[in-house]
């Protein structure tokens, strides 16, 4: 055996890497005709004599040996500046009295914001911007983060040998047994990578604008599964038991996510911004983000600008782990952060932990069909969760109903520990009546 393939392997089994959680995991609940009792795919596959090998732990574990290091959360050498537009300041007057250089500057229109882009020397950095900060209290700066998908490395379905294709756990366990047609048609805006209409979206309309300064506009396929999972019904036999929960929306989405120079998927921050923009020009009713990024003040100050004009941003938790730290915008205040359970209830082992997490969704191998009739392939993180809130948060304005957080965790599932902490936040979505 070659040995990268047998380290790998070692990583695979070792319980180091099993997606579980310290204590009793809690009674598997009620059962799809299409999910194995055990809450399990079947994923172990036999090598040798009694080892078991989890393929996905083995995707994830390659991820992470290919990675020397960790991805930088702030792009060196770079910093936001924000200001109120027409408020006679001028993007180029500042990075020229901050040392700095200006590599891009927009308007916001809809946020009423002019946010500016500047370049220096990273050791630098930090106090060229706190003598912005201090020369003119009304504007500001802080370093520019990286916006990342909240995604695992996934595995497609056809490299569980023996397993049936598209066993789905997700919408039983929240409690639907069938798509629901939107009885009139909501705005539903994603900040995410490209999507792909032909995969079986049933919407209502359809916009989409590409914004990704760099590379591929959908690494991953990440933009067309989150949008499947709010409302697609693809067509062929393998993808047959599949349905997004929320047909009938209009879709906008504003394709940000692309890679960087070493083809990992990211979003520039200052075209986020122009995400958001976009999508509160486009008469955007709520918003989906499944990418997440490490907090800074000019992105706090435009989703605050943002939250008023939106009946609910849902938002990844981050898949951070245990000391993951703040991720933004899922832990500003007023956004519904979504972190990720598996089939039997347990807490994503990657989830970001915090007291500002909402509620939970599942997002552990979860099945999501391919671009053709393919086989699919399973996901997993936060990413993959919160479009099952937005759906419910689609579902409850097409019928005038109540969308706040307090809604949301009186109709949801405690999930152990009891009550409220900060793996699953209030517990489980469940989708509920949603005639009241």
């Amino acid at each position: 055996m070659h040995r990268p393939l047998a380290l790998l392997l070692t990583l695979a089994c070792s319980p180091a890497l099993a997606q579980t959680t310290p204590g009793t995991p809690p009674k598997p609940p009620a059962q799809s005709p299409d999910l194995p009792q055990d809450g399990h795919r079947g994923s172990a596959v036999g090598v040798g004599v009694g080892v078991q090998v989890d393929l996905t732990q083995l995707f994830r574990a390659g991820r992470r040996l290919l990675q020397s290091e960790p991805p930088p959360a702030y792009a060196p050498g770079r910093a936001l500046v924000s200001f109120d537009t027409g408020n006679g300041l001028s993007a180029q007057a500042l990075a020229a009295e901050a040392g700095l250089e200006l590599i891009e500057a927009t308007t916001l229109d809809a946020l009423g914001l002019t946010v500016a882009e500047l370049q220096g020397a990273p050791a630098q950095l930090p106090a060229a911007l706190e003598r912005l900060r201090a020369a003119h209290p009304e504007i500001t700066a802080d370093l520019a983060p990286i916006w990342r998908a909240q995604d695992a490395a996934s595995a497609p379905a056809s490299s569980w040998p023996g397993a049936r294709v598209g066993r789905l756990y997700a919408t039983a366990l929240l409690g639907i047994d069938q798509p629901q047609p939107l009885p009139q048609p909501v705005r539903v805006a994603m900040l995410d990578g490209a999507v792909e209409p032909a995969i079986g979206l049933e919407l209502a309309g359809f916009e989409q604008v590409r914004i990704a300064s760099s590379g591929d506009p959908d690494p991953g396929q990440h933009g067309t599964a989150v949008a499947c999972l709010l409302a697609c019904r693809p067509r062929g036999p393998a993808n047959a038991a599949f349905f997004g929960p929320s047909p009938g929306l209009v879709l906008l989405n504003a394709a940000v996510l692309g890679r960087d120079a070493q083809g990992r998927p990211q979003a520039r921050a200052l075209d986020v911004l122009r995400g958001l923009d976009w999508s509160l020009r486009s008469g955007a009713q709520v918003l989906n983000v499944s990418l997440g990024a490490a907090p800074d003040a000019v992105t706090a100050r435009a989703f605050a600008l943002a939250r008023p004009k939106l009946a609910a941003i849902v938002a990844a938790a981050g898949n951070g782990g245990a000391d993951g730290g703040l991720v933004y915008p899922a832990a500003l205040p007023g956004v519904i952060a979504v972190a990720a359970v598996d089939a039997r209830l347990r807490p994503y082992r990657d989830g970001t932990r915090g007291s500002w997490i909402t509620l939970a969704a599942p997002g552990v191998e979860v099945w999501v069909p391919g671009r053709a009739d393919d086989g699919g392939r399973y996901v997993s993180g936060t990413s993959f969760a919160a479009p099952f809130v937005t759906a419910w948060v689609a579902q409850r304005l097409a019928r005038g109903l109540p969308v706040d957080a307090a809604t949301l965790c009186a109709n949801a599932r405690d999930v152990p520990p009891a009550g409220r902490d900060v793996q699953t936040g209030c517990g489980l979505l469940q989708w509920g009546d949603l005639s009241r």
